[in-house]
């Protein structure tokens, strides 16, 4: 069987501060080798099972160039390179090949309490993101990209907020993993990479083991995709896309006929909005 792996870096171990993510950051680069080494305990773990023969890896936060590809397993592949070159963003390289899906270094959605930086998809420009009316964070909404193609999410690891999140939204039955629980936004009581490596392992064994008995996260078509932004300027260019409708002062819909097509779109409309680097992004 072949697994596919997506990555994000703020519910990464150790990770806590915006100094911690993107280059340039004085702590980049440890915060670098903390995710990896979350990845690399996922990616061990699935490859020492008798049936996975593959696995997957998207790099799936900022650059998207973050892992040190030479301290992964043999036997896995990791797509690498930024969202602008990819369809699927963090879910980039998943098809119906792949029997299921881990999601690792995963955050709570914007808004969230008691969450480690949360926030969804582009932090300075996304308020909410609903999908036919409910609201979506980045576990749902790459949870049900990999629905589309027929692949339960078995595991997930992150903070605590996350893990609430994700059982609320895929079923308590989800295996989860917390490495650290929020004080702040900006703070928490982190484990030790040591701990966490521990019981992201045995997580991942056991959620590989059962994954038969998980059923793939699926939104219906017809599918409407709504972005609620922080100011309204940012609705203003957004509805400028083609496809796009305006539903609100600070809010556009992407109406499709599968999630697929929606997701692409909404994603696509997202990220040329951030591009034009306007007065709120510097």
């Amino acid at each position: 069987m072949k697994v596919f792996v997506s990555v994000d870096m703020e519910g990464a171990t150790g990770i806590v501060h915006n100094d911690q993510l993107l280059a340039g950051g004085y702590d980049y680069v440890r915060g670098r080798e903390l995710l990896t080494g979350d990845v690399s305990a996922a990616v061990g773990a699935a490859l020492s099972m008798d049936e996975v023969h593959h696995v997957v890896v998207c790099d799936g936060h900022g650059s998207m160039r973050n892992l040190l590809i030479e301290r992964l397993p043999q036997n896995c592949e990791v797509v690498i390179g930024p969202a602008s070159s990819k369809s699927l963003c963090q879910s980039e390289g998943l098809d119906a090949s792949f029997s299921c899906v881990l999601f690792v270094g995963y955050h709570a959605r914007a808004g969230s309490k008691d969450a480690v930086l949360p926030h969804t998809w582009i932090g300075s420009l996304v308020h909410e993101v609903r999908v036919n009316g409910r609201v979506f964070g980045e576990t749902a909404i790459n949870a049900a990209i990999a629905g589309e193609f027929g692949a339960p999410v078995v595991f997930v690891a992150g903070d605590e907020a996350v893990g609430r999140e994700a059982k609320a939204d895929l079923g308590d039955d989800l295996t989860t993993v917390a490495v650290k629980r929020a004080t702040g936004p900006k703070a928490a009581i982190c484990r030790t990479p040591e701990a966490t490596a521990k019981d992201i392992r045995l997580g991942v064994l056991q959620a590989i083991e059962g994954w038969k008995t998980r059923k793939p996260f699926k939104v219906a078509g017809p599918v409407e995709f709504v972005i609620a932004f922080h100011q309204v300027a940012q609705a203003d260019r957004a509805a400028k896309r083609p496809g796009v409708e305006r539903t609100g002062e600070r809010e556009i819909a992407v109406r499709r006929a599968t999630y697929l097509e929606a997701i692409k779109d909404a994603w696509q409309t997202a990220e040329w909005t951030a591009t034009e680097n306007p007065e709120w992004l510097k």
